[in-house]
């Protein structure tokens, strides 16, 4: 059984390594760079903001779609999106305002056309040649589903472009 002077002791010991531990952490960053400018000329913050990240060239554009209908998103189909905004690709995040929706859930698809023929292109095996992202997909091997792709306008929505290798 400890006595008095190491209860004391181990309590001195425990608060300077939750101490240490959590100024140690605070060194660490794990905030993604956000997009300061929109990408788009029109900067809102209403509405529904997508903030892109990882095109790797500077080639092409980014195109990205919101969609609020499940067909038009499972066909890609830019003629019924409820939005879509293209702009230069570039290396650096680029942000995405859609300042007109603000009412409803949406899907958003984004790709990087580095060809400029304003399709995702795909190799042989159906696998994809350009960037793309889809909100709700957290890497590669996900199937992009539009129930769980939905997002709420008025946060932004952080997205990555995946590239297969």
């Amino acid at each position: 059984m400890p006595n008095n002077t190491q209860r004391i002791v181990a309590a001195i010991a425990t608060a300077g390594l939750f101490i240490g531990g959590a100024w140690f952490a605070s060194g660490f960053r794990t905030d993604i760079a956000e997009a300061s400018a929109s990408s788009t000329g029109v900067q809102d913050h209403q509405g529904l903001i997508v903030n892109l990240h990882g095109a790797r060239s500077d080639k092409g554009n980014i195109i990205v779609m919101a969609f609020d209908q499940q067909s038009a998103f499972d066909n890609m189909d830019y003629n019924n999106a409820a939005g879509y905004l293209e702009a230069p690709a570039t290396g650096h995040p680029q942000r995405f305002d859609f300042p007109d929706l603000n009412n409803n859930y949406y899907s958003v698809i984004a790709f990087h056309d580095a060809n400029g023929d304003y399709d995702l292109n795909y190799d042989a095996e159906y696998t994809p040649t350009e960037g793309y992202a889809v909100s709700g997909m957290n890497d590669l091997h996900d199937n992009p589903v539009f129930y769980y792709s939905l997002v709420e306008p008025g946060k932004p929505v952080d997205l990555t472009l995946f590239y297969w290798p």
